[in-house]
């Protein structure tokens, strides 16, 4: 695995990612922090795709299911791989270190968190599991009811 694999495997993809996410070509281009052109460029397979922008897709996209499905569950992972020999994750000591999110919520195994110095907000499900983040605190409330809906 390589930078060069991956940025193939994104690449002819790209429109399809956008598409399946539902932006336009114009917001889709903002969050990649590129111009329109490029994006179109890109799309039409006439510009290469850039490394820097590849992993920006990985990361912004994990959730894509199009993605998923050709660099596997965690997208970002292959990325990780295609530049460092080996990959560990490391564990946290839970022990004296600061808790960045303050829980607001909570039903069952969800739980609705907020960030202590972001702000933005997430429902954390079963196995810690992040279910759905926002930075709007009624968006993160009503997302949060459906899931208590969901096992009432």
């Amino acid at each position: 695995m390589n930078k060069q694999t991956v940025i193939d495997l994104v690449l002819p993809r790209l429109k399809l990612i956008r598409t399946e996410m539902d932006y336009t070509q114009d917001q889709m281009a903002d969050i990649l922090g590129i111009s329109k052109k490029t994006l179109v460029q890109l799309e039409k397979g006439r510009q290469e795709l850039s490394w820097t922008v590849a992993v920006a897709i990985c990361a912004l996209f994990r959730e894509s299911a199009l993605l998923r499905s050709v660099l596997g569950d965690d997208p970002i992972e292959l990325a990780e791989i295609a530049v460092h020999p080996e990959v560990r994750i490391r564990e946290l000591a839970t022990s004296g270190t600061v808790n960045w999110w303050t829980e607001i919520g909570q039903w069952q195994h969800y739980k609705l968190q907020q960030h202590t110095t972001g702000g933005h907000y997430r429902i954390i499900g079963e196995e810690d599991r992040r279910l759905f983040s926002t930075a709007d605190r009624e968006k993160a409330l009503t997302e949060f009811k459906k899931y208590m809906d969901i096992t009432s």
